[in-house]
């Protein structure tokens, strides 16, 4: 496996963190030599004396062989209350981290890895388990989802406790966190329309324009089409490859400097506008208001733009989850 390809899922893991966490914890790769393979978290602020260190191990997918396998010298092994073993699959194929990835407490694996020999006579600590993860062993408990995995270092830095790991139902329906969500898509629509970006080079579907962000398991997708005075368009969010938000929406076309205004209200009260709530940003002879109704899981408004008080916009939307 490359360098490259090694920062890049750490990387990975680094944004599964984030995800739920918003910006409470810091997160970093040490220059310190024997931290090579780690990451280090502590919490932001004042709580600098904790810190939780991650060695990212990874398998990359697809493998031909059908267990992940990997060997750490014995007699080099370092162990701590806050040091912890992270095992990860990586597809190549979607450069995603899979959904679940076991995090090994230090302490507890020098007691249950399988002790083995190298061609050298030397004892290798090995941890060893099958691509399905649904199939249990000793480190099953250590399993964890990676959209959990946030909300469980920051759990255990501000208890200063040991990470906790609940038992995974895996034939339970999977739960949609409205909170990261609404997160994902304010930050997706401050990097697309809001933010002035130009949309990708080859659109799915003819004469459109289409906007994409993602960040860990999420993924956004905005297409438009624009007329002569209309547009019409759809935003969409997947989660794990799987759609589980959408909104529908249509507009009046704007002149360049109406449109910039836009922009900037939009960047304003991303948290709020096009959500179904009430809100209205004011600059000079502009002013945009958006009416709506509803919660992130269903919901409708319509948003306009007044100049000197005369109404020259409309977007009326609607959506919720899928």
């Amino acid at each position: 496996m490359t360098e490259n390809i090694k920062e890049e899922i750490k990387d990975k893991v680094i944004d599964c963190i984030n995800l739920s966490v918003a910006g409470r914890l810091i997160i970093f790769k040490p220059d310190k030599k024997g931290l090579e393979d780690y990451l280090v978290i502590e919490r932001r602020g004042k709580y600098k004396e904790d810190k939780i260190y991650f060695q990212v191990n990874s398998l990359l997918l697809p493998a031909k062989s059908v267990n992940f396998t990997k060997d750490f010298s014995q007699a080099e092994f370092k162990t701590g209350k806050n040091f912890y073993l992270l095992f990860a699959y990586f597809n190549e194929v979607s450069q995603k981290i899979d959904d679940y990835i076991w995090v090994v407490p230090s302490v507890q694996f020098v007691d249950i890895a399988d002790v083995v020999k190298n061609s050298n006579g030397k004892n290798l600590l090995r941890f060893e388990s099958s691509q399905n993860v649904k199939e249990k062993n000793k480190y099953s408990k250590f399993l964890i989802n990676v959209n959990d995995l946030g909300d469980a270092t920051l759990a255990a830095l501000k208890d200063k406790k040991p990470l906790s790991f609940k038992e995974i139902d895996f034939e339970k329906k999977s739960t949609i966190n409205l909170e990261n969500l609404k997160d994902f898509l304010c930050l997706a629509r401050q990097n697309t329309y809001a933010g002035g970006s130009s949309g990708v080079d080859n659109p799915r579907l003819l004469e459109s324009t289409q906007m994409e962000f993602q960040k860990a398991s999420y993924f956004y997708r905005d297409i438009c089409f624009t007329g002569n005075k209309k547009f019409i368009g759809q935003e969409i969010i997947y989660q794990n490859e799987k759609p589980v938000w959408g909104m529908n929406y249509t507009g009046t076309v704007l002149g360049k400097i109406e449109t910039n205004f836009l922009k900037e209200a939009l960047l304003k009260l991303s948290e709020k506008c096009r959500l179904g709530q009430n809100c209205e940003y004011e600059k000079r002879e502009n002013k945009y208001k958006d009416v709506g109704t509803g919660t992130l899981e269903n919901f409708a408004g319509q948003e306009e733009l007044f100049i000197n008080n005369k109404s020259i916009y409309k977007f009326e939307y609607h959506g919720g989850l899928i």
